[in-house]
């Protein structure tokens, strides 16, 4: 009740402007509409990677992953990393830019089916806490709160990472699995529970995927991914 008074001041007090063009915003969102048509939205991609399809795909997954399925069960993006998704998620991790990440969740919530009955619970990919201490928050939470006041559940499975692993922006593709390998443990079992993870961007899949399996380990029947954009393979 006190965060739907304040933002309804908010919202009143200080009318959103479009992040882009300085236009009035729509509600909700920093946003006009035109501008929110433009961003890069990504459609039909692939739902276990969220690669994009070739225009004449009639299959809605890939070959890779038709032939070695990953763990996670299915992959949602809302865009492709590419301008200015890009600079917003730059500026939101290290430029310390959380209305950006309001603005994700929004966007996401809007692209999500509603929460039913707990059926699925929201996990946001933690951070090692070093990583946490240097930058102050978990962006991938912070995306997360929009869908949380929504009704979505979150999971209570404890889910946390134990290895600081180096960034996995600075790691060839190569080299991005071995980094994470073993990077997450789980304080309790999961029982049958369907998780949905909440990231920022998915590059090569690495850390979604190994958190996908430490999480099926533990009892997990289903997990799929909610992310904000997907870093495409160039042709």
């Amino acid at each position: 009740m006190v965060y739907k008074c304040i933002d309804y001041i908010q919202r009143v007090l200080f009318p959103s402007r479009c992040r882009l063009c300085l236009a009035p915003g729509e509600e909700n969102t920093a946003l006009c509409a035109a501008c929110r048509e433009d961003l890069p939205w990504l459609s039909h991609a692939c739902a276990r990677c969220a690669q994009l399809l070739p225009p004449q795909a009639t299959h809605g997954v890939c070959p890779v992953c038709a032939t070695r399925p990953p763990p996670l069960d299915r992959c949602r993006a809302l865009f492709s990393y590419q301008p200015p998704i890009d600079r917003w998620i730059h500026a939101l991790k290290f430029g310390h830019d959380l209305a950006l990440a309001r603005l994700f969740g929004q966007l996401l919530l809007e692209r999500t089916p509603k929460a039913t009955d707990g059926a699925s619970h929201l996990l946001a990919v933690p951070l090692h806490p070093r990583r946490l201490r240097q930058r102050g928050f978990n962006q991938a939470f912070e995306i997360c709160r929009p869908l949380l006041r929504s009704g979505w559940p979150a999971s209570r499975c404890g889910c946390y990472r134990r290895r600081h692993t180096a960034a996995q922006s600075g790691l060839p593709a190569g080299q991005r699995h071995g980094n994470l390998c073993g990077a997450f443990a789980l304080r309790d079992k999961l029982e049958g529970e369907r998780i949905v993870l909440i990231d920022d961007v998915m590059t090569t899949g690495a850390t979604l995927n190994e958190l996908a399996r430490t999480l099926k380990a533990a009892g997990a029947a289903r997990v799929e991914a909610y992310v904000i954009a997907r870093a495409l393979k160039l042709a």
